[in-house]
Formats: C-alpha cells, sequence, structure tokens
C-alpha cells in the first residue's frame, strides 16, 4: 500500500517483483480500499499470469568445471577441487568449488550476499551526493524477481542477483533505490531526480530488463 496526500484516484500495478502495489489518497478508508480493490481481481489474476510467462527461465547451473558465472559484469570460470576449506572460493580469477558441496546454488548465493554487503554499501556512498539522503541501512535479501526494495524507515534492500550485473547496471539500481528514499512513487518527481543523477537512466533501464535472462535466477529463495 502506497498512499499519498498528491494523490487523487486509486491505483494498482504488479511491480517488477510481480507484487501488487495499491495506490491511494491518503483519506481514503481501509473499507473502501478492499471495496474497490474487490472490483479489480479479475484484472490482479491476468497480470500476474503475464509476469509469470515473462519471467527468465535461465538453465539451472551443472556445476561443473568450465562452466561460468558472473560477477560485477564478468565471467569467471569454475573449477573443481577435491579439497578446501570453504565450499566455494574465489581467488580474483575463478571460483573454486569442493566438489562434495554440489548442487552448489545456497553456496554461491550466500558469497554473493557477503560479498555484496560490503561492496554494495561503499558504491552507494559513492552514488548518495547525487540522490539526496543516506539509507539508515543496506540490506542484501532474496527479493526474489525484484532488483531491490526501498523500506518504510529508510532501509534499503538490495537483491543478491545483482552483483551478477555490469556496474553502470548495478548502479542504476542503487540510484533507483535512493531516489525512493525521496519520492516513493514511480511519478514525475521521481524520474526527474533519475534523471538529475543519471542522464542516460531510460538506456540502463532497457539495458537491465534485456540481461535479465543471463543472470543467475535459480537458487531457491532464502529469507535473511
Amino acid at each position: 500500500m502506497r498512499r499519498s496526500d498528491r494523490r487523487r484516484t486509486l491505483g494498482l500495478t504488479v511491480d517488477r517483483g510481480g507484487d501488487l502495489v495499491m495506490h491511494a489518497p491518503l483519506a481514503t478508508s481501509d473499507d473502501e480500499l478492499a471495496a474497490w480493490a474487490g472490483t479489480k481481481l479479475l484484472w490482479v489474476h491476468r497480470k500476474l499470469a503475464l509476469k509469470e510467462e515473462s519471467t527468465p527461465k535461465a538453465p539451472a547451473p551443472e556445476y561443473v568445471t568450465g562452466e561460468t558465472f558472473s560477477y560485477l559484469g564478468r565471467r569467471y570460470r569454475l573449477v573443481l577441487v577435491d579439497e578446501q576449506q570453504a565450499a566455494l572460493d574465489f581467488d580474483g580469477a575463478r571460483f573454486l568449488l569442493r566438489r562434495d558441496a554440489r548442487p552448489a546454488d545456497a553456496h554461491f548465493r550466500q558469497w554473493y550476499i557477503t560479498v555484496g554487503k560490503e561492496w554494495l554499501a561503499r558504491r552507494i556512498d559513492l552514488l548518495r551526493p547525487r540522490t539526496g539522503p543516506a539509507p539508515t541501512r543496506v540490506l542484501v535479501r532474496d527479493l526474489g524477481y525484484r532488483w531491490g526494495s526501498c523500506g518504510r524507515d529508510g532501509a534499503l534492500y538490495i537483491n543478491w542477483r545483482v552483483l551478477q550485473l555490469p556496474v553502470r547496471l548495478v548502479d542504476y539500481v542503487l540510484v533507483h533505490e535512493l531516489c525512493h528514499l525521496v519520492e516513493p512513487s514511480h511519478n514525475r518527481e521521481f524520474r526527474r531526480s533519475l534523471e538529475r543523477a543519471l542522464p542516460d537512466w531510460q538506456d540502463r533501464k532497457a539495458e537491465l530488463d534485456r540481461s535479465s535472462a543471463d543472470v543467475f535466477w535459480c537458487a531457491p529463495a532464502m529469507r535473511q
């Protein structure tokens, strides 16, 4: 639910993650919202069905030597090893996976989360002067098919999968969420904020949409 004192009508959207978002004026009662939403159920089901059809269906990794995985837009070769302390390691040139740790969905997901916490925090510090206030926290999570989310308390939630994208696309995701700290809706002022921070944001957004099918999506969701 997103309420705004500038909004005059009720609205429904299905965001990139498949979440249903209701937009309403501040004065709208809960009973009125519930009654109005009930009239839109057919539309909601149709939109969710279309969203499911458009979801990227990347093949599941096989976790064999020679397979490659992305980190900040570069592909790194996977090498299976018989012995090492960590199930998964990264030496700057290769991912090293202990042979008995397969399948390794959870290990890769946790590696991106661990590495991403520090890297994303530094990147946000670099980008934030373009957008405004700093987030209260930066949390790396499994967000399904959403790249990021902005919490009411000023926290930014970033999908661990963004660590696979080129830095210019990660920057777009981060700036998008930083702009939401000031303007929660995707309105004209929000777009102006994006334009000021990233003049080529529309090109980056289009490139991000095209890149979705190349991202490692198959790891099951894990709530942190």
